[in-house]
């Protein structure tokens, strides 16, 4: 049988039984036997005879993680643990205004890989020396998809005409742009539908480009809440069965005070949960605000199976190191939860806001990560905002949407 036999030491099992898991159960393929001994490194011993051995990362794990970027030479076992688990992330010393880790905080940022799936890359590598070393058989291998998605914080821009007009009077006394007034005037205002209402014409857009979207709701919570909608008014739940009819999914997306709040998560989901005419099961944290493991936790212990906030909301790219999902590892209890991460890899406000880039310097920059993920069969994951599209600032931004979901497949 064409089975690796991995001999190590059995300090961190759990972490090492994870590694070992990933890297070739769900990225290589490959069928393997551990056996604990009281040896230095992993031992992998081959079919035909030959062994390979690698240091043994797990061993110094304070120090291990700032020298396993960009290079896994050392450990690509330790590496690929640290970077997935987001090891460098437990208390930080620094965080930003919404308590977020900065992706300039990173080790990947300040080596220069943020934009490399280096998890994906130590695959490669492992394989390569397997495969110069005589082991035979098929590696597994991925299907590219775009992942789509979009984040409802308002499902509408006016829930009555007395909205209508304040955002014209916002337009001329506050913000005094009288092109922004004309934009209103011209495309929206005396409209009956909504400016933020664009699902029909994105379900038109996903169905015409073979894609399956996800968009997460908010649950119930104060009307003083940031991003505040009333559930239960009909506008939602109409816009839920049409999601839903369409072949589209719904998923949960946690007010800004859930962040570290299981009670309030919890409640939010129940809320979401007793009107969606879908099975809630996965979604992203309102603001990409996550805290490790605690964040998983708090979505594994409420019966959800994927997250995908991990995506640096300053910048884009690979803040997990990798281009597709991946199970969930609590440092904590030191165990492989049920969990999923689907890591997240653009997102508009990222793109134009954050990073200030023009339309047509993020299609260049989202296409170029798009290759990468390309190469290695991975899952593009795109967050786009439904109130991203018909205002004035936005409505150039519209052939970037267009232009990266109709790409070849």
């Amino acid at each position: 049988m064409n089975i690796l036999k991995i001999q190590t030491a059995d300090r961190f099992q759990p972490e090492k039984e994870y590694s070992y898991h990933v890297l070739f159960h769900e990225m290589l393929g490959v069928d393997y036997h551990i056996d604990y001994q009281e040896i230095t490194g992993h031992l992998l011993q081959f079919p035909n005879g030959a062994v390979l051995k690698i240091p043994d990362g797990f061993l110094e794990p304070e120090t291990q993680i700032s020298c396993l970027l960009p290079d896994s030479s050392r450990d690509p076992f330790a590496a690929l643990f640290y970077t997935l688990t987001r090891w460098e992330e437990k208390n930080p010393h620094v965080v930003d205004e919404h308590g977020r880790f900065p992706a300039s905080q990173s080790i990947a940022w300040k080596q220069g890989c943020l934009h490399r799936p280096v998890v994906n890359e130590w695959a490669d590598e492992l394989w390569e020396t397997m495969i110069r070393l005589g082991w035979k058989g098929e590696r597994k291998r991925r299907k590219f998809q775009l992942s789509f998605s979009c984040d409802v914080d308002h499902p509408r821009l006016w829930w009555s005409a007395a909205d209508r007009v304040k955002t014209l009077a916002g337009a001329i006394l506050k913000r005094r742009d009288l092109k922004e007034c004309g934009y209103w005037l011209k495309n929206h205002s005396f409209q009956h539908k909504d400016p933020y209402d664009v699902f029909e014409e994105w379900f038109d857009l996903l169905a015409e480009n073979n894609l399956i979207g996800q968009f997460n709701f908010m649950g119930a919570r104060a009307q003083s809440s940031d991003c505040w909608y009333p559930l239960q008014h009909p506008f939602v739940s109409a816009l839920m069965q049409k999601i839903a009819d369409h072949g589209h999914k719904i998923g949960f997306h946690p007010s800004y005070e859930a962040f570290e709040d299981q009670t309030v998560f919890e409640k939010e989901l129940s809320s979401l949960r007793e009107i969606s005419p879908l099975e809630i099961r996965a979604g992203r944290q309102h603001y990409l605000r996550f805290s490790a493991p605690e964040t998983w936790k708090m979505w594994e212990h409420a019966g959800l199976t994927e997250d995908s906030t991990l995506g640096y909301a300053e910048v884009e790219g690979f803040r997990c190191g990798i281009c597709h999902d991946y199970p969930v590892f609590d440092t904590e209890q030191r165990k492989m939860l049920r969990l999923r991460e689907k890591p997240l890899l653009a997102m508009d406000v990222t793109l134009a806001q954050y990073q200030g880039y023009t339309p047509e310097q993020a299609l260049e920059h989202l296409s170029n990560l798009r290759k990468t993920v390309e190469k290695h069969g991975g899952d593009f994951t795109l967050l786009w905002h439904n109130s991203s599209w018909n205002t004035p600032f936005w409505e150039d931004w519209k052939s970037v949407f267009r232009t990266l979901i109709s790409s070849p497949k």
